[in-house]
């Protein structure tokens, strides 16, 4: 049985959700990884930047081997494209993972703002003329990796929002 989430992390969780491409992909991602259902933003940035370091490398991985193995040159040409942007996925949430864990969140979104056009440019290799019988071979991965890329870009977008402190942080009147 999984326990329940507070009400402020299912609305942390339903803010960053909302805009993928998958709504119930985002979420169940989250549920699978939380470690407290009283989950900060913080610590749903942290979810957010792992998976997203986890996905782009096995993708990564995924793409050299076949290029390795495939025999179609057509496929092997623009999966080569593909391991050079995924290689700038890779790179980039590793260098978020290295900014988060040192708490530098405005360098988290820096460098994740480069994955969503990395990511378009393998897509767009794999369906530009002449395409490969295999050309649908990232579909589901690319899918994955767009919605790890928004959740995560949100995520820290949340985070770096300034809060409202409520009536306490408000100014004295004289």
């Amino acid at each position: 049985m999984e326990p329940s989430l507070s009400q402020s992390t299912q609305q942390l969780i339903e803010k960053i959700c909302r805009s993928t491409e998958d709504y119930g992909f985002c979420r169940t991602t989250f549920q699978a990884h939380l470690k407290s259902p009283n989950a900060d933003i913080v610590a749903l940035t942290q979810i957010t930047v792992e998976v997203a370091v986890d996905h782009s490398t096995k993708t990564h991985n995924f793409i050299r081997q076949t290029i390795e193995t495939t025999k179609d040159p057509i496929l092997k040409k623009a999966l080569s494209e593909c391991e050079n942007a995924y290689g700038l996925i890779m790179q980039a949430f590793d260098l978020a993972a290295v900014s988060f864990f040192s708490r530098d969140y405005s360098s988290v979104e820096k460098e994740e703002r480069i994955t969503p056009r990395a990511e378009a440019s393998c897509r767009a290799t794999l369906t530009t003329p002449p395409i490969s019988k295999q050309h649908g071979i990232l579909d589901e991965r690319s899918r994955e990796m767009r919605i790890f890329i928004v959740m995560s870009l949100n995520a820290v977008q949340d985070l770096l929002r300034p809060r409202s402190l409520g009536p306490a942080a408000a100014p004295a009147l004289l």
